[in-house]
């Protein structure tokens, strides 16, 4: 696969003022292009990474770079050393990435026995650089939950459904982005300590 990299940047250094300051066009197209360059930059690297020198296959991929995993063998923590993507974010790419980066998390938190779940909690926590008025940008209820959700199926807990998980999504601002995801049994979760609505009017 052929990209040319320098296009997608030459595109967005096209959209800067050549004097005086941004309007929001041109910031919005820049956004568009900066979403279309990552998929770019990631496609590229898989392919360096399939198919490159055997000498640099060997190294170690972004996936392995990016995600770290830990178990107690109670709990086990995945650490992705990015945030969560918003949906229309994510691309084939995008999405290979992050199934990537979530299995080498889990193998890495496999060094010792991952425990499996009757019906497990997954919290998630999405971590967002802070920049200006990017609020509605990085809403949570707007990011790809179901990427992790889907890969965690079957190797922590059953099936995603209310007998076998729950899940809640939680986002600070923090100086870089960054998510943590993590796995415990729903009944010594304080979500299952919480009043029973059950009965409420």
């Amino acid at each position: 696969m052929y990209i040319d990299l320098k296009k997608s940047l030459d595109c967005i250094q096209n959209c800067l003022p050549q004097k005086g300051v941004f309007i929001p066009k041109q910031l919005y197209r820049m956004y568009d292009l900066t979403l279309r360059l990552r998929s770019q930059l990631l496609a590229v690297i898989y392919d360096y990474e399939e198919y490159g020198a055997i000498e640099e296959r060997k190294k170690q991929k972004i996936a392995d770079i990016q995600s770290n995993g830990k178990n107690t063998g109670t709990v086990v923590t995945l650490i992705f050393d990015e945030p969560l993507p918003m949906l229309k974010e994510m691309t084939v790419a995008v999405e290979e990435h992050w199934v990537n980066m979530i299995h080498t998390a889990i193998k890495k938190a496999a060094a010792h026995p991952i425990p499996y779940f009757e019906k497990a909690f997954v919290w998630i926590e999405i971590v967002t650089p802070k920049g200006t008025n990017n609020t509605k940008v990085w809403d949570t209820s707007n990011r790809a939950i179901n990427v992790i959700i889907n890969n965690l199926k079957g190797i922590f807990f059953e099936d995603d459904n209310m007998e076998h998980m729950a899940f809640c999504v939680t986002g600070r601002w923090g100086e870089a982005g960054k998510t943590t995801v993590q796995i415990s049994d729903f009944e010594a979760s304080n979500f299952a300590l919480s009043p029973d609505f059950s009965d409420s009017p």
